[in-house]
């Protein structure tokens, strides 16, 4: 085991930032801990309000202009129970029998700002792991005619895999009302079945309604859900059917609600919204309060390519049969690569990522993810935003997250950083998250700290991790 004091005076982040040293905060209290099965369970044994009792306003640019309704006296909602809350009995047996025992702060502050009258726009921000999926899916579910039969509401999901997962969710929530919940997938967009809520990609709803002009179908659609917004409203692709959809609802004067849900916004985000909308709901938090308190955040130090291939192969002997592993890494050939190099030294891993591989043998690895045939799992960011698996104890990045800038320079990427650690540490449980960094990313970690105002220490060695997982494993 290496000497502490020998890693005091190694550590490059930790000399350069000495003087720099912010007064240390107060510790945060230790949260009540949870009994919840999944990201989605969102139960809490102690009062809703007790964390902070009023939400977060937007401070909106003036130039941006949309006004928050969320008014300076509205408390988040201090409902303990689905009953205090309204929610039909119908819905209610579904929450329990998948063990989601009582409202999270996102589902009990969302939850009456959607079904309020007049139907208004609602932009709401929570931590990965809060409960936002069963948080639109109440709002969506609750609004539905179960007399009709038509499509009512449509949630954008981003990739395949986050299409199914929350198609999955919302239909066992609706599992005991006449609400049916589709998503879908193939491409032979004549024999498509629709139910009451459909789960699609922007992509493909662009194929199936927007181009073949069969707009008609929507015609009693009366919520879209952003899931994962700020990707929707700033990614080329789904920005341009965000955009496209809005104006057929504008043209049409169709009266569909919009939700717009995800852990992180800018401002691009609210000016996109204010071409369309002046006024909604919008909650957020401060960025000091994203970052997942039940995540322990690492780093090493890998002065090459070959240290950090090194690392991974130091550790996947100790990995056990029960954890399940993620590496993240930046480009497609990077993934594959890696994967390349570990096979070719015996050691058994699987690829994730979009583009060339098939449809169905993304589906075949999920599902293997997931009931434990694969433990680890190198990917793209495919898989950063929204998938929820709740043995997933350590996330690597291979790579830090970057982003191009308008000039064509590269600069951090702060918002996918924190939906990759969010793949662990889901609703109330414990995980770890390392960055391998060279000398050139060891200033981009920095950046992370002074963003989120958090603390990304040293990993000492490979003992330390080995007994952090299963202190994790132990505490669930």
């Amino acid at each position: 085991m290496e000497n502490k004091e020998e890693n005091k005076k190694e550590d490059p982040k930790k000399e350069e930032t000495k003087k720099e040293d912010p007064k240390k905060e107060e510790p945060k209290k230790e949260e009540t801990k949870v009994d919840t099965k999944n990201e989605e369970n969102a139960v809490e044994d102690k009062p809703v309000g007790d964390d902070f009792e009023v939400p977060v306003k937007k401070e909106i640019d003036k130039e941006i202009g949309i006004t928050n309704m969320v008014g300076d006296n509205i408390k988040f909602s201090e409902a303990k129970t689905w009953d205090s809350l309204g929610v039909k009995e119908s819905i209610q047996k579904g929450l329990l029998e998948m063990d989601f025992l009582n409202p999270s702060k996102i589902q009990a502050t969302t939850f009456p700002i959607i079904m309020k009258e007049p139907r208004l726009p609602v932009v709401a921000q929570a931590k990965n792991g809060a409960g936002k999926t069963a948080a639109f899916g109440l709002g969506a579910i609750s609004s539905i005619d179960e007399n009709n039969k038509n499509i009512q509401a449509v949630v954008f999901a981003h990739t395949r895999e986050l299409v199914i997962q929350v198609q999955t969710v919302l239909a066992k929530i609706a599992k005991y009302t006449k609400v049916k919940v589709t998503s879908p997938l193939s491409q032979d967009t004549e024999t498509v079945e629709y139910g009451q809520i459909i789960v699609i990609t922007p992509g493909h709803f662009d194929n199936i309604f927007l181009k073949k002009h069969k707009d008609e179908l929507l015609k009693d659609l009366k919520i879209l859900v952003l899931d994962e917004a700020d990707y929707m409203l700033t990614n080329e692709v789904t920005s341009k059917v965000c955009d496209k959809s809005f104006k057929i609802f504008n043209k049409k004067k169709m009266n569909v609600q919009v939700l717009f849900f995800s852990a992180t916004f800018d401002n691009n985000c609210f000016k996109f919204i204010k071409k369309y909308y002046d006024n909604a709901y919008i909650i957020e938090l401060k960025k000091e309060e994203l970052t997942l308190d039940k995540v322990k955040q690492l780093y090493k130090q890998c002065n090459s390519l070959d240290e950090k291939v090194q690392f991974i192969q130091d550790y996947l002997p100790l990995n056990t049969s029960s954890q399940r592993v993620i590496i993240f890494a930046n480009k497609r050939d990077n993934v594959v690569n890696l994967q390349s190099t570990l096979c070719k030294k015996g050691y058994k891993v699987y690829i994730l990522m979009g583009g060339d591989m098939a449809a169905s043998n993304r589906d075949e690895t999920i599902k293997k993810f997931r009931n434990g045939e694969i433990q680890i799992l190198i990917s793209t960011d495919v898989l950063s935003r929204g998938y929820d698996e709740r043995l997933v104890k350590l996330v690597i990045n291979f790579d830090m997250p970057v982003k191009k800038l308008k000039d064509g320079s590269l600069d951090v990427d702060y918002e996918t950083y924190l939906h990759r650690i969010g793949r662990t540490g889901r609703f109330g449980t414990r995980g770890i998250a390392i960055n391998l960094v060279g000398k050139r990313e060891m200033a981009n970690l920095m950046k992370i700290e002074q963003h989120y105002k958090t603390k990304i220490d040293q990993m000492q060695s490979m003992d330390e991790l080995v007994k952090e997982l299963q202190n994790c494993v132990l505490d669930d």
